[in-house]
């Protein structure tokens, strides 16, 4: 029988839909003051909400992957990023209800919890789906994957240069204008999901064991992703606060840092696809980098920027790198399931970072920045599994 070859998926176009999705994240970072001036909520109010909300990523992460069987992925993926859109907008009108007194604080609050609950619980479903369609697509060898992955990542930093850079743009013509993004980049998501040609697959698709995540995987990346969450959520608070800038220029100088930090991360990983760094080796030393920014910025308040830059580099080259441990030495079937672990822990630890940065900022405005290099260091000892995966598969 005579069987027409496949051509594999871009791993571009793989990405450009979880790239979208991904700067949603920090659209939020950017928006936190007109948020907070919509809802006249304390940041250590709202950052319990943001960051409760993250339980919905794991229950994602749990469900979601069975789902995602060969054949079967874009209509998946369609059918989240409908649900993710319908949840953004709900978000934004009760933000608004806030503002018309429609809802009383608590109200409020239990609004804005659901919303973004509904949003995680539907979201967390498309990184592994779309990481785990781009490992099995180039499968060809250990070098072509972390190739892949690579890309993945740099066109995800490349999205978080340019959304930032829209906002702003925005921020100066109409701050308000940066809620309707949080609606409308769910849609482009859903508008640029790529066409999945049937391929041969010798197994059933139902061969996918659903549990819960494995620790090997989480543990090293919750605490990562918390250091980066505790970071990432005071950046406009810090520049108000130590900086002594205004209202409307902190979310201008949010974006712009925003942007910069994507474009570092872009370039990092644009220069490791020639060289090809040891990703066992990135394991132990990008940690130590991001432990060593957010000490800088914490210390150093004017250094700010500069702190971020090496956090930035330092999360570039580790992504693909423990995106590569995850696949490591597991059967394409598995790989699914370790791809939802990896993506629910990275959203997991990132929110629940988020969770604890603004009581702790209101305590100082630097305590948040010395537990994110703690956690960083902490990380290193406990990613030893995904380091012998490596090793093991090398």
């Amino acid at each position: 029988m005579n069987h027409k070859k496949v051509s594999p998926v871009s791993s571009i176009k793989l990405a450009l839909p979880v790239a979208i999705i991904g700067t949603t994240q920090s659209l939020l970072v950017i928006a936190l003051p007109i948020i907070v001036g919509l809802t006249e909520l304390k940041i250590g109010q709202l950052s319990p909400i943001l960051g409760l909300s993250a339980l919905a990523y794991l229950v994602g992460g749990y469900l979601w992957p069975k789902q995602a069987v060969p054949g079967h992925r874009r209509q998946l993926l369609k059918r989240l990023l409908v649900a993710a859109t319908v949840s953004q907008i709900l978000f934004v009108a009760a933000l608004f209800a806030g503002t018309q007194e429609i809802l009383g604080t608590i109200a409020l609050m239990g609004a804005l919890f659901v919303t973004r609950f509904a949003y995680g619980l539907t979201v967390s479903g498309v990184y592994p789906t779309v990481q785990a369609w781009l490992v099995i697509e180039h499968a060809e060898s250990k070098h072509t994957r972390h190739l892949a992955l690579t890309q993945m990542s740099a066109t995800i930093s490349a999205a978080r240069i340019l959304i930032p850079l829209i906002t702003a743009g925005l921020i100066i013509y109409q701050p308000e204008m940066v809620l309707v993004l949080l609606i409308g980049l769910p849609i482009a998501a859903l508008l640029l999901l790529p066409r999945e040609h049937p391929r041969l697959v010798n197994r059933s698709p139902t061969t996918t064991v659903n549990r819960w995540p494995e620790m090997t995987i989480v543990i090293p990346t919750i605490l990562v992703h918390m250091s980066l969450g505790l970071t990432e959520f005071i950046i406009g608070p810090y520049l108000i606060v130590e900086w002594g800038i205004t209202f409307d220029n902190t979310m201008i100088y949010t974006a712009l840092l925003l942007a910069t930090i994507a474009a570092c991360m872009m370039l990092t990983q644009l220069v490791s696809l020639r060289y090809r760094p040891n990703p066992g080796f990135l394991l132990i030393w990008s940690p130590i980098g991001i432990a060593l920014g957010t000490t800088l910025a914490a210390i150093y308040p004017a250094a700010l920027p500069a702190g971020l830059i090496l956090v930035a580099i330092s999360l570039a080259l580790l992504l693909p790198a423990s995106a590569a441990g995850t696949a490591a030495g597991r059967s394409p079937d598995a790989q699914t399931q370790a791809s939802a672990d990896l993506y629910t822990a990275r959203i997991l630890g990132h929110l629940l970072g988020v969770t604890v940065a603004g009581p702790l900022f209101e305590i100082t405005s630097h305590l948040p920045l010395f537990i994110a290099a703690a956690l960083a260091l902490i990380a290193i000892p406990t990613s030893a599994g995904l380091r012998r995966a490596l090793a093991i598969n090398t």
